[in-house]
């Protein structure tokens, strides 16, 4: 008996461990390698009345990085440098770029890696993104040396822009639209909305539910670390814990109907970015990453207001 019940432990212990590592290699497959779908673009600045020069440089650890520099005819405000969202290229922040630049400023639209026209094979949570925030906005200062230069980020590419400003201070201020406080937030946001949506297929909301095993988050961690040699530690990267160390005016952009992001997630968000010059904003029947075209007048007043004001 004794050893009937030590079969079935090993076997048993066999199977969790089967499962959490495939589960570890399907995650880190999402993240690691070559996405074609993360890379075709069918629009560029003429579609919206802008002209650009089409740029390249490289990010802090030497990915090559392609973008949009779209000069401000006139009034030089300053530059904006913006970062679009995972399964996006620059072209879906155009439409941003063509408020900022009728206002005055000039705008620096890069593909962050894996992404558009950039390089790079291995993507994070705006982890490894913030170093090519960092690179973009030193491009944007060698273009002009004089004025402010801020950010715009969505989604993980605002996390990407938080983290950018805690680790450098080549930025002057951050619009944050749809920010997730923690990698490991969004990862379980995700999973149980399809666990809990009637429409999704028996098949996928099954999947969902086990990977929400507990310690899932770790084990994906640690086998991104062990494939990329890059550590996002247990919350698969945690804006909250940075946002301390940012000390530059920030304004917060929240879709009120985003079930990815909601606003309770925001308002942890905020409350850790403990400077006085944070602001948040909600968007009435906004979702993640539609605040911009659910209501572009509230958006756009938000957002150039905060620019004005800022440093």
């Amino acid at each position: 008996m004794r050893g009937r019940v030590v079969r079935w432990g090993v076997y048993v212990a066999s199977a969790i461990v089967l499962y959490y590592t495939l589960a570890a290699i399907a995650f880190t497959s999402f993240l690691v390698g070559n996405n074609p779908r993360w890379r075709g673009m069918n629009r560029g600045p003429s579609d919206y009345g802008l002209t650009a020069e089409t740029v390249a440089f490289a990010s802090t650890d030497g990915v090559p990085l392609r973008g949009w520099w779209i000069p401000a005819p006139a009034r030089g405000l300053g530059t904006v440098v913006i970062a679009h969202g995972v399964d996006h290229t620059r072209q879906v922040m155009l439409s941003r770029a063509g408020f900022l630049v009728r206002a005055g400023y000039s705008v620096l639209a890069v593909d962050l890696r894996g992404h558009g026209e950039s390089g790079g094979d291995v993507v994070s949570t705006g982890v490894a993104e913030a170093r090519d925030v960092i690179a973009a906005a030193r491009f944007a200062r060698a273009r002009h040396p004089d004025g402010p230069i801020a950010a715009l980020g969505v989604s993980y590419g605002a996390v990407a822009v938080l983290f950018a400003a805690a680790e450098s201070g080549e930025l002057s201020a951050l619009v944050l639209d749809g920010a997730f406080p923690t990698g490991g937030t969004v990862y379980r946001r995700i999973l149980s909305h399809y666990v809990h949506d009637p429409t999704s297929p028996r098949w996928l909301r099954a999947a969902c539910a086990a990977a929400l095993a507990p310690g899932m988050t770790w084990v994906l961690s640690l086998a991104y670390g062990l494939r990329t040699g890059l550590n996002l530690g247990s919350d698969l990267g945690s804006a909250v814990s940075v946002a301390p160390r940012v000390s530059i005016p920030v304004l917060m952009i929240s879709g009120g109907d985003d079930w990815m992001v909601p606003l309770a997630d925001a308002e942890r968000l905020r409350a850790a970015l403990t400077n006085a010059h944070t602001s948040l904003v909600i968007i009435p029947n906004g979702e993640h990453d539609t605040t911009y075209k659910t209501a572009p007048d509230i958006y756009e007043t938000a957002v150039l207001s905060f620019l004005k004001r800022a440093p």
